[in-house]
């Protein structure tokens, strides 16, 4: 599928999540298999004040292109002015935030909270739109809550702004992540609008991914949680989309080099304290399931020092393959 410049080879995305989606997760995500990769929440407004790690968050490498930023705000002005500090680094695409359930955003106006003010969505794409070079996405909601389900309307207005796709997760910010995502409302935007539609809600698999496709018609899917301790669910997806078998989930020794990977390439952007704090939240979702996982769960969490965490990582591995 082509936007723009921009070329995409496959059908599964690596959704943004903040705290998760950084440039080294991201850069495993792509060798997996997704199709292009979005970073954490970037807010518009850190990028007007100079805040420093707001801009951190646009740090990635060549290697993990096609890329999008995610941009978060409020003020279509203010939007529209981050573009050009975005354009710095030169995405392959910026996507629009809309659709983000967490209070400490949604108690600013941004977010999922702004699905309340659609003719302020449109501003907001309006004034991106018209400054971007690259194409434009947009993230949104079901609705805020059970009486206000306006999804289709947010995408007709998004389309006529110039959006080039949208990406809907089916939950209204009421629900947060509970419950199943409700698929038919993908299907009843795709129905309405002529540009392209990402799905993205309760996706773990191929299998998933098939479902969503057949059921909605969207063209493309997003994975986020599901992604958490299962970079492998790309390559999952995109075997199964394009055999209709399943593949195997990563042996012992895969997961091993991968965790180990993953914890080599943070240290090197990073540094190893950092690394190893952040790392933690990682390796409990790569060990979740497996025999023993809460107990070195526990025993990771008080370990500081790199070399004591692969040991300990390479020891657990061999236990459960004895």
């Amino acid at each position: 599928m082509i936007f723009g410049n921009m070329k995409l080879d496959g059908k599964v995305l690596l959704a943004p999540l903040a705290g998760v989606t950084d440039s080294s997760f991201r850069l495993i995500c792509r060798e997996l298999g997704a199709t292009a990769v979005l970073t954490e929440m970037i807010s518009a407004d850190g990028l007007m004040r100079g805040n420093k790690r707001t801009r951190e968050y646009m740090f990635f490498r060549k290697s993990e292109r096609p890329i999008g930023f995610q941009l978060f705000g409020t003020d279509p002005e203010i939007f529209a002015r981050a573009v050009d500090q975005v354009m710095e680094e030169q995405p392959d695409f910026i996507d629009l935030n809309f659709g983000c359930p967490v209070k400490k955003v949604t108690s600013r106006g941004a977010g999922s909270a702004l699905m309340k003010d659609p003719a302020k969505i449109a501003r907001i794409a309006d004034a991106v739109v018209k400054k971007s070079p690259v194409p434009v996405f947009a993230k949104i909601r079901k609705g805020w809550d059970a009486r206000s389900e306006n999804a289709v309307k947010v995408a007709k207005e998004l389309e006529q702004s110039g959006v080039q796709a949208i990406v809907i997760h089916p939950r209204t910010q009421a629900e947060q992540f509970k419950g199943h995502s409700d698929w038919s409302m993908i299907g009843k935007v795709k129905q309405a609008v002529s540009i392209p539609v990402i799905g993205n809600g309760d996706i773990r698999g191929g299998e998933d991914a098939q479902r969503m496709i057949n059921e909605t018609g969207c063209d493309l899917v997003m994975i986020g949680r599901g992604s958490l301790g299962n970079p492998w669910v790309f390559q999952q997806v995109n075997h199964f989309l394009k055999t209709g078998e399943k593949l195997q989930p990563p042996d012992l020794e895969e997961m091993f080099r991968i965790i180990v990977r993953h914890l080599d390439d943070k240290i090197s952007l990073t540094g190893p304290r950092r690394a190893v704090y952040e790392m933690r939240k990682h390796i409990s979702w790569y060990l979740r399931g497996l025999p023993g996982c809460a107990q070195m769960r526990a025993q990771l969490f008080d370990l500081t020092e790199v070399d004591e965490i692969k040991n300990k990582l390479k020891e657990f591995f061999s236990n459960i393959e004895n």
